[in-house]
């Protein structure tokens, strides 16, 4: 089908794009509810959407209003909220866990870009990171020196880290 046919169905590029965009998002590989709790849902959703913006970089940096548009951001908002009250949550706190989830996956993504990009030759990220410090004063840097193993992580662990200690506070929260 050529794009002059496609036009005779949709006013304009832009509607086009849009209603494709829309389409897309129900084939999106998001997690089921299957009875877990809101936590593990939170991760498998961290988990999706990091890999969608790792997959597609251009993501990051698009903006609802000028890109999207602001339905397919609430089309997708409103799928993790239904599965975070499915899975007991109330609104607000579906609402504070689904932030979580959104700023996770991004600074994930953006982190694995960034890892990914890395001349690393066949090493892991920790012995690469490890290699460059080795080449740096280590007076210049004492505390780092001190724990740079614990300072070196996989994009995959920084964001487990993250969750670990943002979903643990808020479930604090919640209980109070």
């Amino acid at each position: 089908v050529g794009t002059a046919t496609l036009y005779q169905y949709f006013e304009n590029r832009e509607t086009l794009l849009m209603e494709a965009a829309e389409y897309s998002i129900k084939l999106l590989p998001f997690p089921d509810y299957k009875g877990q709790g809101w936590q593990q849902m939170a991760l498998e959703y961290t988990k999706n959407v990091q890999k969608i913006l790792k997959q597609h970089p251009s993501f990051i940096h698009s903006h609802p209003v000028t890109d999207y548009g602001y339905k397919i951001h609430f089309t997708l908002t409103e799928k993790i909220l239904t599965d975070l009250v499915s899975c007991g949550l109330d609104a607000k706190q579906a609402i504070k866990v689904a932030h979580i989830i959104t700023m996770a996956s991004y600074g994930g993504a953006v982190e694995a870009i960034r890892q990914e990009r890395l001349p690393l030759n066949g090493a892991n990220i920790q012995s690469y990171i490890s290699n460059q410090f080795k080449e740096m004063d280590s007076e210049e840097f004492p505390i780092l020196s001190e724990n740079i193993e614990d300072f070196i992580l996989s994009a995959e662990d920084k964001t487990d880290f993250l969750l670990k200690i943002a979903l643990a506070n808020i479930q604090s929260e919640f209980e109070e």
